[in-house]
């Protein structure tokens, strides 16, 4: 065996942002070797990409156009094919009804921004298992 043959598949986790910053910040905080990153700019285009590609993880803002995260994850969380997807949201709305609301959505967790890269890589860990 080589040392390839030990090396763990890749998670894959879409980011939601409408914000290339924000998008930007969450690609540095997950390192390519252990996260697969595929990113959407809006709900719908998100719903598009789950469907096709289904993820391991979603790190979802609750202020976007169209379809916000809120609605997103609570579609997600209705759909059977969907619904064990674990949903991280990511917003600057900080306030305890925020966090109500994406827990009432269905969403594992809550991280307020602004952000730092080790809060976001430690949160996933946290909520999700993973190391």
């Amino acid at each position: 065996m080589t040392s390839a043959d030990y090396r763990v598949e890749a998670k894959k986790v879409l980011l939601v942002d409408d914000e290339a910053f924000n998008l930007a910040l969450l690609q540095l905080a997950l390192p390519i070797s252990r996260y697969a990153l595929s990113y959407a700019a809006q709900g719908q285009a998100a719903l598009t990409l789950i469907h096709e590609d289904k993820p391991d993880l979603i790190l979802l803002d609750i202020l976007m156009p169209g379809l916000t995260g809120i609605d997103l994850c609570t579609l997600l969380k209705h759909n059977p094919l969907t619904a064990d997807i674990p949903v991280i949201m990511v917003s600057g709305l900080d306030s305890p009804a925020e966090e109500r609301a994406a827990s009432a959505a269905g969403a594992l967790g809550f991280i307020s921004k602004p952000f730092s890269p080790e809060r976001i890589l430690s949160q996933i860990e946290q909520l999700t298992g993973w190391c």
